[in-house]
């Protein structure tokens, strides 16, 4: 064996020993006077699974690292059967538990994986270290919510992967031929359609590719027995995809049909159900961690985040019973409206990053002015003796409220992509406004997923999604209107109309929509 070799073995060993120690210092300094073992014991568990590991490559047999876990198994059982039988039989098995996974953590040493030993071995030593905070934070957590954690985990990792990332319209077509030649400079494509099939020249034809899915809009031309020639409409899709023997396809479902499946990716649809979900969830941790002792006005932002609407609607009940409050209400709600704008922007961001860049300025621009709105009232409501207003979510995630949100937000997207196409872009912004109403984000992840596709302009959907934040946003001012006071309402006015007046003077002038 070389020095070097000879060096480097000793340098894992010696790693494997301090991650033994430091764990068993923790151990022995974490358990007092129960703790029966010693910190050289933890050493020597992980120079047992470093040794294992050295022996396994050494002799080329697997096996020997399962013989010292065994071994290491085998004292640490009969340990606790001798310590606690007939006295404590309660007692947590934690040490026993830190000592397996010591020896892992030597083997991970041996075998190369030295960074994720470590970063292994810190979080075991902040598990042990913290007991009481674990003990305490566990307590605290509910049955329904930690069901509620289970189920946003089964969405985003279970169901999320399984589902294809194609849009629907991919599935209702058919094969047609192969691609025998194509003309980028007509626009013309040859493909052999085969004996039993004859396409009437002057019919037209949405041509898809497996992957790739629709290309383009084209026109069947004179054609010989062999092979069916069709070209390109212009302006009306791109001959990049194909390529000599490419498989075409053609739908065989109405044209409504077919516009209406493209607008929908069982992935992506799914994808911005989990981002929403999550954001509410961290929302309600971030609200169930911060208390009642927070103030209203930190309860209204961090409301905001997992959901403006229950944040607008709670507090304008609670302005009936305590109009005197009025001011320091009104900083909640304009909050909880300001913050979904950079909320909105930061979401977009995952999936769409020019459209982000598009919108940053005025989104943020309108956050920003509901901010200082909020602010105003603030200073306005310095003399208020309100503790704080509970926001009542009553769970922290929902699956009935995920799939109905998906299902809003697909109604939104058919919608969105069915007006752009029968009705033309112009009519965008009604849909906009319309979608607005119900809800900020599916609209926007809809005029995301357009202009992505290609159907519309950055400038265009980037007016469009702004509009309809503002629409939702004077959605609240309405629920404030109807359910709360009218000295709440009057604040509100002033604030809402602030921010709806910003948004619209930046994103005309901000957007060239010529």
């Amino acid at each position: 064996m070389e020095q070097q070799e000879l060096i480097g073995f000793f340098t894992k060993f010696g790693l494997a020993a301090i991650i033994g120690m430091l764990i068993g210092l923790e151990r022995s300094q974490g358990t007092g006077a129960n703790f029966k073992g010693h910190v050289r014991d933890f050493v020597i568990f992980a120079l047992i699974g470093a040794t294992s590991a050295y022996a396994a490559v050494e002799y080329a047999n697997a096996w020997l690292i399962v013989a010292g876990f065994g071994g290491v198994l085998l004292l640490q059982v009969s340990g606790y059967w001798a310590e606690h039988r007939g006295e404590n039989p309660d007692s947590g098995i934690t040490t026993e538990a830190a000592a397996l996974i010591t020896f892992f953590l030597g083997v991970l040493v041996m075998r190369g994986a030295s960074g994720l030993a470590i970063a292994i071995a810190i979080v075991v030593m902040l598990v042990l270290s913290e007991k009481s905070l674990i003990e305490k934070f566990s307590s605290q957590i509910q049955r329904f919510e930690l069901q509620a954690a289970l189920k946003l985990l089964v969405i985003s990792f279970i169901i999320l992967p399984v589902l294809p990332n194609i849009s629907l319209d991919n599935y209702a077509t058919t094969p047609i031929g192969a691609v025998t030649a194509l003309d980028p400079a007509t626009g013309e494509v040859r493909f052999d359609a085969g004996e039993e099939r004859y396409y009437e020249p002057g019919s037209e034809l949405y041509f898809y590719t497996e992957g790739s899915g629709e290309i383009g809009h084209f026109e069947i031309l004179p054609s010989d027995e062999n092979t069916t020639t069709a070209r390109l409409l212009e302006g009306e899709g791109s001959l990049q995809a194909l390529n000599p023997g490419t498989e075409l396809r053609a739908p065989y479902v109405p044209r409504l049909f077919a516009i209406m499946l493209s607008a929908l990716t069982p992935f992506q649809v799914w994808m911005i159900v989990v981002l929403v979900s999550f954001i509410g969830f961290i929302g309600y941790v971030l609200i169930k961690v911060i208390g009642a002792g927070a103030g209203i006005a930190l309860t209204g932002l961090i409301g905001g985040l997992a959901s403006s609407t229950v944040t607008t609607l709670s507090f304008s009940a609670r302005s009936k019973e305590l109009p005197s409050l009025n001011a320091s209400f009104a900083v909640a709600v304009t909050l909880a409206s300001a913050i979904m704008f950079p909320r909105v922007v930061l979401q977009i961001g995952v999936f769409n990053q020019p459209l982000m860049a598009s919108i940053a300025l005025p989104m943020m621009a309108t956050g920003a002015a509901g901010l200082l709105m909020a602010g105003y009232f603030y200073w306005r409501s310095r003399g208020d003796t309100a503790e704080s207003q509970e926001i009542k979510l009553d769970n922290p995630f929902s699956l009935k409220s995920a799939v109905t949100f998906g299902a809003v937000f697909a109604t939104i997207l058919v919608a969105t992509r069915v007006a752009t196409a029968y009705l033309g872009n112009a009519w965008l912004p009604v849909v906009a406004l319309v979608s607005g109403l119900t809800d900020a984000d599916a609209i926007a992840f809809s005029v995301s997923n357009l202009q992505k596709s290609g159907i519309i302009t950055l400038d265009w959907a980037s007016f469009n999604l702004v509009l309809g934040a503002l629409a939702n946003t004077m959605m609240k001012l309405f629920l404030v209107f109807s359910l709360g006071d009218r000295g709440l309402f009057k604040k509100c006015l002033l604030s809402f109309s602030v921010m709806a007046v910003t948004g619209i003077v930046t994103m005309l002038l901000y957007y060239d929509l010529g």
